[in-house]
Protein backbone atom coordinates (compact mmCIF):
# COMPACT_ATOMS: atom_id res chain seq x y z
CA UNK A 1 0.00 0.00 0.00
CA UNK A 2 2.81 2.38 0.91
CA UNK A 3 4.48 1.58 -2.40
CA UNK A 4 1.31 2.43 -4.31
CA UNK A 5 0.85 5.72 -2.46
CA UNK A 6 4.49 6.61 -3.02
CA UNK A 7 4.12 5.88 -6.75
CA UNK A 8 0.95 7.95 -6.97
CA UNK A 9 2.66 10.81 -5.15
CA UNK A 10 5.56 10.71 -7.59
CA UNK A 11 3.21 10.70 -10.57
CA UNK A 12 1.30 13.62 -9.10
CA UNK A 13 4.50 15.63 -8.74
CA UNK A 14 5.52 14.85 -12.31
CA UNK A 15 2.06 15.76 -13.62
CA UNK A 16 2.15 19.06 -11.72
CA UNK A 17 5.57 19.89 -13.16
CA UNK A 18 4.34 19.17 -16.70
CA UNK A 19 1.34 21.47 -16.25
CA UNK A 20 3.60 24.22 -14.88
CA UNK A 21 5.97 23.98 -17.83
CA UNK A 22 3.07 24.02 -20.30
CA UNK A 23 1.58 27.08 -18.62
CA UNK A 24 4.90 28.89 -18.81
CA UNK A 25 5.31 28.00 -22.48
CA UNK A 26 1.83 29.28 -23.31
CA UNK A 27 2.54 32.71 -21.86
CA UNK A 28 3.64 35.28 -24.46
CA UNK A 29 7.22 36.42 -24.15
CA UNK A 30 7.53 39.69 -22.30
CA UNK A 31 8.48 42.45 -24.74
CA UNK A 32 11.61 44.47 -24.25
CA UNK A 33 11.33 48.28 -24.08
CA UNK A 34 12.97 48.56 -27.48
CA UNK A 35 10.37 46.28 -29.05
CA UNK A 36 7.46 48.30 -27.70
CA UNK A 37 9.12 51.61 -28.59
CA UNK A 38 9.67 50.57 -32.21
CA UNK A 39 6.20 49.05 -32.58
CA UNK A 40 4.58 52.20 -31.18
CA UNK A 41 6.59 54.57 -33.38
CA UNK A 42 6.13 52.41 -36.48
CA UNK A 43 2.38 52.29 -35.89
CA UNK A 44 2.17 56.06 -35.45
CA UNK A 45 4.27 56.66 -38.57
CA UNK A 46 2.16 54.27 -40.60
CA UNK A 47 -1.06 55.86 -39.41
CA UNK A 48 0.21 59.28 -40.43
CA UNK A 49 1.09 58.05 -43.92
CA UNK A 50 -2.43 56.65 -44.31
CA UNK A 51 -4.14 59.79 -43.02
CA UNK A 52 -2.00 62.04 -45.20
CA UNK A 53 -2.67 59.92 -48.27
CA UNK A 54 -6.39 59.98 -47.57
CA UNK A 55 -6.34 63.79 -47.40
CA UNK A 56 -4.32 63.97 -50.61
CA UNK A 57 -6.79 61.76 -52.45
CA UNK A 58 -9.55 64.13 -51.43
CA UNK A 59 -7.81 67.51 -51.87
CA UNK A 60 -5.17 67.21 -54.57
CA UNK A 61 -6.06 68.00 -58.18
CA UNK A 62 -2.88 66.43 -59.49
CA UNK A 63 -3.25 62.91 -60.99
CA UNK A 64 0.34 62.02 -60.10
CA UNK A 65 -0.27 62.93 -56.47
CA UNK A 66 -3.48 60.91 -56.44
CA UNK A 67 -1.77 57.88 -57.99
CA UNK A 68 1.09 58.10 -55.51
CA UNK A 69 -1.32 58.49 -52.59
CA UNK A 70 -3.27 55.42 -53.66
CA UNK A 71 -0.05 53.41 -53.71
CA UNK A 72 0.74 54.68 -50.21
CA UNK A 73 -2.74 53.69 -49.08
CA UNK A 74 -2.39 50.15 -50.46
CA UNK A 75 1.15 49.49 -49.22
CA UNK A 76 0.77 51.06 -45.79
CA UNK A 77 -2.57 49.39 -45.16
CA UNK A 78 -0.87 46.04 -45.73
CA UNK A 79 2.09 47.03 -43.53
CA UNK A 80 -0.22 48.27 -40.79
CA UNK A 81 -2.23 45.04 -40.83
CA UNK A 82 0.94 42.98 -40.61
CA UNK A 83 2.29 44.95 -37.68
CA UNK A 84 -1.07 44.90 -35.95
CA UNK A 85 -1.19 41.10 -36.24
CA UNK A 86 2.26 40.77 -34.68
CA UNK A 87 1.32 43.03 -31.78
CA UNK A 88 -2.03 41.31 -31.25
CA UNK A 89 -0.55 37.80 -31.28
CA UNK A 90 1.93 38.83 -28.60
CA UNK A 91 -0.70 40.63 -26.47
CA UNK A 92 1.37 43.81 -26.43
CA UNK A 93 -0.04 47.14 -25.33
CA UNK A 94 1.39 50.00 -27.37
CA UNK A 95 1.73 53.62 -26.39
CA UNK A 96 -0.29 56.13 -28.40
CA UNK A 97 1.78 59.16 -27.37
CA UNK A 98 3.70 59.07 -30.66
CA UNK A 99 0.50 59.86 -32.56
CA UNK A 100 0.63 63.40 -31.16
CA UNK A 101 3.89 64.01 -33.00
CA UNK A 102 2.00 63.93 -36.30
CA UNK A 103 -1.07 65.92 -35.29
CA UNK A 104 0.38 69.27 -36.39
CA UNK A 105 1.29 67.85 -39.80
CA UNK A 106 -2.21 66.49 -40.30
CA UNK A 107 -3.60 69.89 -39.32
CA UNK A 108 -1.25 71.54 -41.79
CA UNK A 109 -2.56 69.34 -44.61
CA UNK A 110 -6.19 69.87 -43.65
CA UNK A 111 -5.76 73.65 -43.46
CA UNK A 112 -3.70 74.14 -46.63
CA UNK A 113 -5.28 75.64 -49.71
CA UNK A 114 -5.37 73.94 -53.10
CA UNK A 115 -2.50 75.99 -54.51
CA UNK A 116 -0.03 74.99 -51.80
CA UNK A 117 -1.34 71.54 -50.87
CA UNK A 118 0.74 69.42 -53.25
CA UNK A 119 4.01 71.04 -52.22
CA UNK A 120 3.20 70.75 -48.51
CA UNK A 121 2.09 67.14 -48.93
CA UNK A 122 5.20 66.04 -50.81
CA UNK A 123 7.51 67.86 -48.40
CA UNK A 124 5.88 66.13 -45.43
CA UNK A 125 5.93 62.74 -47.14
CA UNK A 126 9.61 63.05 -47.94
CA UNK A 127 10.42 63.81 -44.32
CA UNK A 128 8.09 61.09 -43.05
CA UNK A 129 9.64 58.44 -45.26
CA UNK A 130 13.17 59.50 -44.40
CA UNK A 131 12.33 59.21 -40.71
CA UNK A 132 10.59 55.86 -41.22
CA UNK A 133 13.53 54.40 -43.15
CA UNK A 134 15.92 55.47 -40.41
CA UNK A 135 13.62 53.98 -37.76
CA UNK A 136 13.23 50.68 -39.59
CA UNK A 137 16.94 50.36 -40.41
CA UNK A 138 17.84 50.87 -36.76
CA UNK A 139 15.30 48.20 -35.83
CA UNK A 140 16.64 45.84 -38.48
CA UNK A 141 20.34 46.08 -37.68
CA UNK A 142 20.42 47.49 -34.15
CA UNK A 143 20.36 45.72 -30.80
CA UNK A 144 17.37 47.49 -29.25
CA UNK A 145 14.92 45.14 -30.98
CA UNK A 146 14.99 41.60 -29.58
CA UNK A 147 11.78 40.15 -31.02
CA UNK A 148 12.52 38.09 -34.15
CA UNK A 149 9.13 38.71 -35.78
CA UNK A 150 9.43 42.45 -35.27
CA UNK A 151 12.99 42.53 -36.62
CA UNK A 152 11.94 40.60 -39.72
CA UNK A 153 9.00 42.94 -40.24
CA UNK A 154 11.31 45.96 -40.10
CA UNK A 155 13.81 44.37 -42.50
CA UNK A 156 11.15 43.36 -45.01
CA UNK A 157 9.54 46.81 -45.21
CA UNK A 158 12.67 48.90 -45.86
CA UNK A 159 12.81 48.28 -49.65
CA UNK A 160 9.19 49.38 -50.14
CA UNK A 161 9.72 52.56 -48.11
CA UNK A 162 12.87 53.38 -50.07
CA UNK A 163 10.90 52.87 -53.29
CA UNK A 164 8.23 55.28 -52.06
CA UNK A 165 10.86 57.90 -51.28
CA UNK A 166 12.64 57.49 -54.62
CA UNK A 167 9.40 57.76 -56.56
CA UNK A 168 8.46 60.89 -54.68
CA UNK A 169 11.83 62.53 -55.28
CA UNK A 170 11.76 61.62 -58.95
CA UNK A 171 8.25 62.99 -59.29
CA UNK A 172 8.99 66.39 -57.75
CA UNK A 173 11.25 67.97 -60.42
CA UNK A 174 9.14 66.85 -63.39
CA UNK A 175 5.77 67.99 -62.06
CA UNK A 176 5.37 71.81 -62.01
CA UNK A 177 2.61 71.75 -59.43
CA UNK A 178 4.73 70.00 -56.81
CA UNK A 179 8.22 71.16 -57.73
CA UNK A 180 10.26 73.65 -55.80
CA UNK A 181 8.73 77.12 -55.88
CA UNK A 182 11.94 78.59 -57.36
CA UNK A 183 11.82 76.36 -60.43
CA UNK A 184 10.03 77.95 -63.38
CA UNK A 185 8.19 75.44 -65.61
CA UNK A 186 9.22 75.43 -69.28
CA UNK A 187 12.16 77.76 -68.60
CA UNK A 188 15.05 77.57 -71.13
CA UNK A 189 17.65 75.03 -70.20
CA UNK A 190 21.11 76.22 -69.06
CA UNK A 191 22.55 75.01 -72.36
CA UNK A 192 20.25 77.30 -74.33
CA UNK A 193 21.05 80.29 -72.11
CA UNK A 194 24.77 79.80 -72.61
CA UNK A 195 24.46 79.98 -76.40
CA UNK A 196 22.86 83.44 -76.43
CA UNK A 197 25.66 85.64 -75.02
CA UNK A 198 28.52 84.06 -76.94
CA UNK A 199 28.40 86.47 -79.93
CA UNK A 200 28.50 89.52 -77.61
CA UNK A 201 31.73 88.31 -76.02
CA UNK A 202 33.71 88.73 -79.23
Amino acid sequence: MKTILKTLGTLLVIFTCILTVQAQDSKPAQPQPGDLDFASKATASNNFELQAASIALAKSQNPNIKQYSQMITDDHTAAGNELSTIVKNKNWQLSTSDDQNYKSMIDQLNNSDTASFDRIYTDLMVKSHQDAISLFKNASTGTAITDADLKKFATDKIPAFEKHLDQLKNMQPSDPSISDMHITPNAPSPAVKNKVPKPTLK
